[in-house]
């Protein structure tokens, strides 16, 4: 079975950065914001594409607080649901599916007509739709590679939820649509065996890994004081000697 039955919503599943509960985990997010934008201050980092070597690690919670972070800071952002075998975001954003790429891809639908704006200042986003059967057909196209660049016209930043690498193929045609990569691990949970499969298979391809997030860090299991809700992140630019890493006290 290639997924694992659908588990329900935990508190992490939710966008927080625009309140004020969990103030390390905002903090965080923002933190990952800050970073995003030092990157691309030559304008060459706008999409961005959210990975983890499997599933259940965080990623559309993550994508989503993301982007909602960097609209608030005044960005113009859109987030894309690309993982098609497990669509989340129109859940998060309490939003309709229906309307999606898939309806796009089929042409019943129009760009305009695609992008749903959301209740979150600056933030757009794109659903699946309708089931998709055949998805590598989908990346592949023409008319899904115009649409990506219509949305680097249009917006400050591309953010990409997109499906586990060890579980799918579809991160090799999406990682040549991307400008980078932040790679998703949960804490104590994916080994390091996966990890470095993954990073392997990302590499393969081309794919620009920006940094990376431990996701869902628990102080408590290393004797620490806190919860769950902090996490632990850390950046790295260029090769694998030359990282800043960085964690919450």
């Amino acid at each position: 079975m290639l997924f694992k039955k659908r588990r329900k919503h935990t508190g992490f599943s939710k966008i927080i950065v625009d309140g004020k509960d969990n103030r390390k985990s905002v903090e965080g997010y923002n933190r990952i914001r800050d970073n995003i934008l030092y990157m691309n201050v030559d304008g060459n980092t706008k999409v961005i594409q959210i990975e983890s070597a499997i599933s259940a690690e965080g990623k559309t919670t993550v994508a989503s607080n993301i982007a909602v972070s960097l609209g608030l800071a005044g960005k113009k952002v859109i987030i894309v649901d690309l993982d098609f075998h497990r669509p989340h975001l129109h859940r998060l954003f309490d939003m309709e599916k229906e309307g999606g790429i898939a309806e796009y891809m089929l042409d019943s639908l129009s760009i305009d007509k695609l992008i749903k704006q959301t209740k979150y200042e600056n933030v757009d986003l794109v659903t699946r739709g309708a089931e998709i059967y055949n998805v590598s057909s989908v990346f592949m196209s023409e008319k899904f590679k115009n649409l990506i660049q219509e949305f680097k016209n249009r917006y400050e930043y591309v953010i990409l939820d997109c499906p586990p690498v060890l579980q799918v193929s579809d991160y090799i045609h999406i990682s040549k649509l991307s400008d980078g990569v932040l790679f998703l691990v949960q804490y104590a949970s994916t080994t390091k065996n996966q990890v470095a499969e993954a990073v392997k298979e990302l590499k393969n391809c081309g794919a620009n890994i920006l940094g990376s997030v431990f996701t869902m860090y628990d102080k408590k299991k290393d004797g620490e004081q806190g919860s769950y809700h902090y996490y632990y992140y850390n950046y790295h630019y260029g090769s694998s000697s030359d990282k800043e890493e960085k964690k919450e006290n």
